[in-house]
């Protein structure tokens, strides 16, 4: 009961956050509309999570994943640019697999979201396949693959 109510709260707060953030500026009227909103979107994913019978699991490694991935966006962004003024020569597929405790999904995320990164199969839950412009793993990619799997 607690967690679930701790879910619905964390839930609904970044929904709000969100929302809150994209209005340039915000009236007691709006806030309320947000929160309201945000609650039960909240409440809707909630029951759709458990419908589906998905379970948390696997955060190890995902707090210094969130940390690093400014860096790792800026990283992308600069290998980006210098991919588009001459041809990348480093440019590379590459097949990992996921930490041992880490949750295929988030990590999934993560890594695609660094622009020089591309995900572009996990045909198995822990072993996804991707193309990057730099032969060397991103700060990202350290983190939530394992060293020894790369290939």
């Amino acid at each position: 009961m607690v967690a679930g109510a701790a879910e619905i709260a964390v839930r609904s707060g970044a929904l709000t956050g969100l929302t809150v953030l994209l209005i340039s500026t915000v009236s007691p009227d709006e806030l309320l509309v947000a929160a309201t909103a945000a609650l039960g979107a909240a409440c809707a994913a909630r029951a759709m999570r458990r419908a589906a019978g998905v379970r948390w699991r696997g955060a190890r490694g995902a707090g210094r994943a969130v940390l690093l991935l400014p860096w790792a966006v800026l990283r992308g962004c600069g290998t980006l640019l210098a991919a588009a003024v001459r041809r990348p020569e480093d440019a590379v597929l590459r097949r990992t697999a996921v930490r041992q405790g880490a949750d295929p999904g988030w990590a999934g995320i993560v890594l695609a979201a660094s622009p020089d990164t591309c995900v572009l199969d996990m045909p198995h839950e822990d072993d996804p396949l991707l193309h990057t412009l730099d032969r060397r793993p991103g700060p990202v990619e350290k983190t939530v693959t394992d060293p020894g799997e790369r290939r």
